[in-house]
């Protein structure tokens, strides 16, 4: 076929696009659950040291 090389050529860069597109997602998602996690962390040491006043 004429154009197969073309088309392969086409279907790799189409592939490295869709696999940086999932990588994109899936370090925004990382990012996102880290951000929440470690914002959970500070509340909860926060949390703690005002009990701890309380108590005192």
């Amino acid at each position: 076929m004429p154009g197969a090389g073309r088309a392969e050529v086409i279907f790799i860069a189409a592939m490295m696009i869709l696999i940086l597109v999932v990588c994109v997602v899936a370090v925004y998602a990382f990012f996102k659950t880290y951000k929440k996690e470690m914002r959970e962390k500070q509340e909860r040491i926060d949390a703690k040291k005002a009990k701890s006043q309380e108590n005192s």
